[in-house]
């Protein structure tokens, strides 16, 4: 089940997680993996790759029998053309910092259909290389090299895609239901044909719908469990698997420094230091055994990059003391004694939005609007539906949000904290953080090309932000996910909670759904 309809299918523009774990059901990734620590590659549509001895070009050889489901083949004009997408500023991708530190006609090079080349101006840290020339979907250029590219985000390819990979979308009810079936025409690898017959994603807004669903038996999937339904569903329905997913996704509240209220640092302080963060994870992310399934945030460099997440920064501690103290500095005060603070006749009062279909985060909004009360600050709560609140988000029409990342799984925080003074309109920075010395660090570590010697530049970089409070960092979560254990070879991991979903099955004798 997922709690809202898929936004945008066409890769340079999708906008959510579920939009990403469509994609790779319908797709041969460029290249493949698993990770540990870092991503561990293995062939997709590259046979075979390489790179040259300053680490400036990445070259590619593609497989030779790749076709989309039109019957089209699938070559090196296909991925360039996906890549001149993202580049093109009247699509106003989000991935535009993919081609940041590629030269202009190398982005990539095609030399026939199987062979092509990126080309960079400079090396930096190889996993994130090719990350930036091999993570999207790759699009059919024949069938949409002649669209409008300032109207393409709603090009009928954004609802229904055309597969070149072993699923293929075979009906989209809007708000309804996405179903995936075998693609019959797939011409891929035999070990990526599925196993599975169909695959049904219910749209399910409501948390408690989903929950009820999955215990009626009428839902399979569960993502984004809370703990205490979890914990639960171990003891009144055995059959049901809880999975921990690892620490790939945050909360946070994001400050809009477009707005005079969250402009001074101080203030952004102090907000987070009136906001117990612990006793948050204690009452909503900690199970009845004490197992905590969440960790105080400090970036949003996730913890699996192993040696360069900082574990080092001092967290702020929830002190309400210390928190007026900073409003105080910064000029508010209750002035008329109504237990509100105010500066200059006015006061501090914002809305907190959230989106609707995550009842964690409705829970959370009500406990910081608690918090932020005895400090004197009013929090109106508003929740929006799913896709108006990142879209808000990105065109930071906001006050302050209560959101999340699903984040990367390499080190390049460009498009959320670099400001826009390289001329990019970085469409993932919501709260207009901009501090040069955060530019400065975030150039120098894309720069390096050994990870390991960017490790510190990057833990530097984190204090930074930190100290700056353009979120308030919440918490790292291991997200749960229920799924029924008649299923075997099940991949929910770190990368995707449908991980390979082609080589998932269900033993004959379990088979629940024959039509």
């Amino acid at each position: 089940a997922y709690t809202s309809d898929i936004g945008n299918l066409i890769s340079p523009v999708a906008e959510t997680e579920a939009d990403t774990q469509i994609l790779m059901a319908l797709s041969v990734p460029i290249i493949d993996g698993d990770f540990d620590c870092s991503l561990k590659k293995s062939p997709g549509i590259a046979t075979d790759w390489g790179w040259s001895d300053d680490g400036k070009i990445l070259s590619l050889t593609l497989r030779n029998d790749l076709k989309f489901y039109d019957g089209k083949p699938l070559t090196a004009h296909d991925i360039a053309f996906t890549y001149q997408i993202v580049g093109d500023p009247k699509v106003g991708s989000p991935r535009l910092q993919f081609l940041q530190h590629m030269t202009p006609d190398g982005r990539p090079k095609v030399f026939d259909d199987h062979h092509l080349e990126f080309h960079f101006t400079h090396a930096y840290d190889r996993d994130t290389q090719t990350a930036h020339a091999t993570t999207l979907s790759v699009l059919p250029k024949h069938l949409l090299q002649d669209a409008d590219r300032s109207t393409i985000r709603g090009h009928a390819l954004a609802k229904t895609p055309v597969s070149h990979g072993p699923f293929r979308m075979a009906t989209h009810e809007p708000n309804e239901r996405i179903v995936l079936v075998p693609n019959e025409n797939f011409s891929g690898p035999e070990e990526m044909r599925p196993h599975l017959n169909r695959v049904i994603f219910r749209i399910l807004p409501e948390y408690s719908t989903r929950l009820l669903e999955l215990q009626s038996g009428n839902v399979d999937m569960f993502q984004g469990i809370n703990i205490a339904d979890a914990d639960e569903l171990r003891k009144t329905h055995p059959h049901i698997n809880i999975v921990r997913r690892g620490w790939r996704f945050m909360d946070y509240v994001a400050w809009n420094a477009s707005i005079p209220l969250f402009e001074d640092k101080r203030v952004r302080r102090g907000l987070t230091m009136a906001i117990d963060i612990d006793g948050m994870i204690a009452k909503l992310l900690t199970a009845k055994s004490g197992e905590r399934y969440a960790k105080r945030a400090v970036s949003t460099i996730t913890p699996e990059l192993c040696g360069i997440h900082n574990d080092d920064v001092k967290l702020l501690p929830f002190d309400l003391e210390q928190s007026e103290a900073l409003m105080a500095e910064a000029g508010w005060t209750d002035t008329d004694g109504d237990g509100i603070l105010d500066k200059d006749g006015k006061k501090f009062e914002f809305t907190l939005a959230t989106n609707t279909s995550n009842k964690r985060r409705a829970d959370v909004s009500i406990l910081i609007q608690a918090n932020l009360e005895k400090l004197g600050v009013k929090a109106n709560l508003e929740q929006q539906e799913s896709n108006v609140f990142f879209k808000n988000l990105r065109e930071r029409k906001y006050e302050a949000a209560l959101a999340g990342w699903s984040t990367s799984l390499f080190v390049d925080p460009s498009d959320e904290w670099r400001s826009d003074s390289d001329g990019t309109h970085h469409e993932f920075n919501f709260t207009n953080y901009a501090n040069p010395k955060a530019d400065e660090l975030i150039d120098k570590g894309m720069s390096i090309a050994d990870i390991q010697q960017a490790a510190p530049v990057w833990k530097e970089f984190q204090q930074v932000v930190y100290d700056d409070q353009p979120y308030t960092f919440l918490w790292w979560m291991d997200e749960l996910v229920a799924i029924d254990s008649r299923f075997e070879n099940v991949e929910i991991n770190v990368l995707s909670a449908l991980n390979h979903l082609h080589r998932w099955e269900v033993p004959a004798d379990k088979v629940k759904y024959k039509d």
